[in-house]
C-alpha cells in the first residue's frame, strides 16, 4: 500500500520521460533546493552526529579504562588486553554478511537504530564483567551489533545528499571521532577524581556511556525518517524537491529488496577491491587509538596526566577531517589526491614514534597525536564509496566489503601491539609505516581506474551523439536536467551516463 507521503511525492512530481529507459527530466529550482538542504541539515545531520558521537565515545572508553585499573581488576595479563580489543572486530567481521542482507532487505534507518540500542546495552554489560572471558564475550557481541552502523551511515548519507555534498556531510559525523576523544578523556578524568564511588571508575564510565547510547539508538529508530519521501519535517512540495534533486545526481532511493546480480557486480568491480585495500591499510595502524594512553603512560605520565595530554589528539583529528572535507568540496575530482596528502600526517607520526629517543617524552606524545589521525582518511574513502556506488544491493554489498577490510585490519592491528613490546611497540610502528605507504599507492591506483572509466564513457557518449546527429535525431536541449528515475535501481555500471567522482 502506498503511504500518504509517497502519494504526495507521486502526485506533485510529473517528470518528462525521455526515450531512454529509466531517463527522466527533472526541474529543480536552485533556491528552493538550498532551502530544502538547509532543512535536511537541520534535522538529519544532528541525528547522525549524535548517534555517531556516542558510538565513538563507547569505542574510546577501553583506551581510558586501560589506565584506570581495568587490566588489574579483570586480571588481564600478557596479551589479554590486545585480545580483548581483537575480539570486538571478530564480532564485527562476523556480522558483515547478515548486516549487508538486512540493510538491503529492510529500511536502513530502522536497522541502524536497533543495532545502536543493542550496542549500548552491551556497553553497559562490560561494567559487570569480572575476567577476560566475560570481557571477551561481551566485546564480541559489541562488535556484532556495530557491524550495521558504519555501512548504514554511508548509505543514509547517500539517501539524503547529492554527491557534491557527501564530503562535508561525512565529515560532520566522522568528526565525532575526534570530539569523542576530547570529551571522553575529560569525562574519564572527572569520574576518576571521585573518591567515594561504590564501583571502579572505569565501570562507571561504561555505565554512563552505554546508557546514553542505548537511549539515543531507540530515539533514532523511532523518530528518524527512512528517506526523502517520508521526511516528516518537510512539506509535500519540499519532499518532491528532496527526492528529485537526488535523481538529478542519478541516485535512487532506499529499497527493500535483495538483488543477487548486483552482489555479483560488486564482487567483480575493481573499485570494490580498491576500497577493500583502503579499508585494510587505514585500519592496520588503528591500534594506536586504543593504545595511545598506554604508550603515553609508559613514558612516565600518571593516569590523570595521560588523560589531559591526550586531548590535542582529538583536536588534530577534527582539523584533519575538515581539511579533507573542505579540500574535496572546493576542488574538483581530487578526493584521491587529498587521501594521499592526508596519509602523510599519520605516516610522519608513526616514523617519529619509532625513531625519537625515549628521553624526548613530549616528542613521543606529539607523535602519538599524529600517528592516530586516521579519521580524515575514512572520510575520503567513505565519500568515494557513497558517491561512486549505485544500486541498493550493490551499495550495501560494497559497504560491507569495505568494513570487512576495516575489521580485518583492526583484528591484525592489536596483535602487533603486545605488552612485551611496551612502551615503544616497534612492530606496531613498523606495520603502521608500511600501511600508510601502501595506502598512498592505493589512492593513486583508485584515481587512475576511475579516471580511465570516465574517459571511456565520455568517448562512448560522444560517439553516440555524433551518430545521432548524423541520423538526424534531436538532442534534448536540457540534457543537464536529465536524471534517472528515483524508483529505478540501476547500478553505476549499468547507468552509462553516470560519471565517477575522483
Amino acid at each position: 500500500m502506498t503511504s500518504s507521503i509517497e502519494k504526495d511525492v507521486q502526485v506533485d512530481s510529473v517528470p518528462n520521460r525521455s526515450e531512454d529507459e529509466g531517463q527522466v527530466e527533472y526541474f529543480v529550482d536552485p533556491e528552493e533546493e538550498k532551502k530544502v538542504v538547509r532543512k535536511i541539515d537541520l534535522y538529519v545531520m544532528p541525528a547522525l552526529v549524535i548517534v555517531f558521537f556516542f558510538q565513538f565515545l563507547d569505542k574510546q572508553t577501553i583506551n581510558y579504562a586501560a589506565v584506570f585499573g581495568m587490566q588489574t581488576d579483570l586480571h588481564l595479563s600478557g596479551s589479554g588486553f590486545s585480545w580483548a580489543i581483537t575480539l570486538y572486530y571478530f564480532g564485527q567481521l562476523a556480522s558483515q554478511y547478515p548486516s549487508a542482507y538486512f540493510i538491503s532487505r529492510f529500511k536502513v534507518v530502522r536497522i541502524v537504530g536497533i543495532t545502536i540500542a543493542a550496542w549500548g546495552a552491551c556497553e553497559m554489560l562490560i561494567a559487570s564483567t569480572q575476567n577476560f572471558g566475560g570481557l571477551g564475550t561481551v566485546r564480541f557481541f559489541l562488535g556484532w551489533f556495530e557491524g550495521a552502523a558504519s555501512p548504514g551511515f554511508v548509505i543514509i548519507t547517500s539517501n539524503w545528499y547529492r554527491r557534491r555534498e557527501h564530503p562535508a556531510r561525512v565529515a560532520w559525523w566522522e568528526s565525532c571521532s575526534g570530539l569523542s576523544q576530547i570529551i571522553g578523556a575529560v569525562l574519564m578524568y572527572l569520574i576518576g577524581q571521585a573518591n567515594h564511588l561504590a564501583i571502579a571508575s572505569w565501570r562507571v564510565m561504561y555505565l554512563v556511556c552505554g546508557g546514553a547510547t542505548m537511549l539515543i539508538g531507540v530515539c533514532f529508530a523511532i523518530f528518524m525518517p527512512t528517506d526523502t519521501t517520508t521526511a516528516w519535517f518537510l512539506k509535500p512540495d519540499e519532499r518532491r524537491i528532496a527526492t528529485e534533486r537526488l535523481a538529478l545526481d542519478r541516485s535512487t532511493r532506499d529499497r527493500s529488496s535483495f538483488n543477487l546480480e548486483q552482489v555479483k557486480e560488486a564482487l567483480m568491480d575493481p573499485q570494490t577491491f580498491l576500497l577493500f585495500l583502503e579499508g585494510l591499510f587505514i585500519c592496520i595502524p588503528s591500534a594506536i587509538l586504543k593504545f595511545s594512553s598506554l604508550v603515553i603512560s609508559g613514558f612516565g605520565f600518571n593516569k590523570f596526566q595521560t588523560m589531559l595530554v591526550g586531548l590535542p589528539a582529538g583536536a588534530i583529528q577534527i582539523i584533519t577531517i575538515w581539511v579533507a572535507a573542505l579540500g574535496m568540496q572546493y576542488t574538483r575530482d581530487l578526493r584521491c589526491f587529498w587521501g594521499m596528502v592526508l596519509s602523510l600526517a599519520p605516516l610522519a607520526g608513526s616514523i617519529c614514534l619509532l625513531t625519537l629517543p625515549a628521553s624526548d617524552k613530549w616528542g613521543i606524545v606529539v607523535a602519538t597525536w599524529f600517528a592516530a589521525c586516521s579519521s580524515s582518511l575514512m572520510v575520503v574513502s567513505l565519500s568515494l564509496a557513497a558517491s561512486n556506488v549505485k544500486g541498493n544491493t550493490k551499495k550495501s554489498t560494497v559497504s560491507a566489503i569495505f568494513f570487512v577490510a576495516y575489521c580485518t585490519g583492526c583484528i591484525i592491528s592489536p596483535q602487533l601491539w603486545q605488552a612485551p613490546d611496551a612502551p615503544r611497540y616497534v612492530k606496531g610502528c613498523i606495520s603502521s609505516i608500511v600501511s600508510w605507504a601502501l595506502l598512498i599507492i592505493t589512492y593513486a591506483a583508485h584515481y587512475l581506474v576511475l579516471w580511465r572509466e570516465n574517459v571511456r564513457r565520455d568517448r562512448l557518449q560522444l560517439e553516440n551523439q555524433l551518430r545521432e546527429n548524423a541520423e538526424g535525431v534531436d538532442i534534448p536541449e536540457k540534457e543537464a536536467h536529465v536524471g534517472v528515475s528515483i524508483d529505478s535501481d540501476m547500478t553505476d555500471r549499468q547507468d552509462m551516463k553516470f560519471r565517477y567522482t575522483l
